[in-house]
């Protein structure tokens, strides 16, 4: 079955463009632009289920990279896509952009350190997605010798922070225990 004419000529259209899905073997939910080849390539047999066309086909389909594939030109943007094939069904954008599971707007139970142990009262300064918090204390830098290390001796960035902020969890990068926090040298 060719729908190509019923899906139009995708240049003049403005707005979504509406695709064909098809099902065969397996339950994989395919999308076709032209009703005769499927998005990921393979061709679609005659006993495919085909749908009318449709806006709404990412609610719909479950294959990978169907879905990966058209979506730079026809995926929605208020949609996440996909990065691996068990991320069916799509999930929607929380209002700020985000997975609504990590907002910290949206879930403020999401915020990293909550609530805050340094007494801290908006969750945003929170957020996951940065390395530090905003609240984060930071150590007073120790005075050099002319050597440029540390006079009291060095000590790890890694051990400087937890020590300023002894009940708050960081996931620091593995250089945090390698170098000093004040003269910026190897430990």
């Amino acid at each position: 079955m060719n729908v190509s004419a019923a899906v139009g000529d995708t240049t003049a259209q403005a707005g979504p463009v509406p695709l064909v899905l098809a099902k065969w073997k397996l339950g994989k939910i395919h999308v076709s632009m032209d009703g005769i080849k499927t998005a990921c390539g393979a061709l679609i047999p005659q006993q495919a289920t085909i749908s009318r066309p449709t806006v709404e086909w990412h609610l719909h389909t479950n294959c990978y990279n169907c879905a990966y594939r058209l979506w730079d030109k026809h995926g929605p943007a208020d949609y996440f896509r996909p990065s691996n094939g068990s991320d069916f069904p799509l999930r929607k954008k929380c209002p700020h952009g985000r997975d609504r599971r990590s907002c910290v707007v949206c879930t403020p139970s999401a915020a990293q350190n909550w609530p805050c142990p340094n007494g801290c009262t908006d969750p945003a300064d929170h957020d996951p997605l940065r390395t530090y918090t905003k609240c984060t204390v930071w150590p007073r830098l120790r005075e050099a010798g002319p050597d440029g290390r540390c006079l009291q001796g060095c000590e790890s960035t890694e051990r400087a922070i937890r020590a300023a902020n002894p009940r708050m969890i960081f996931d620091l990068a593995d250089s945090a225990a390698m170098y000093c926090h004040h003269c910026r040298k190897p430990v």
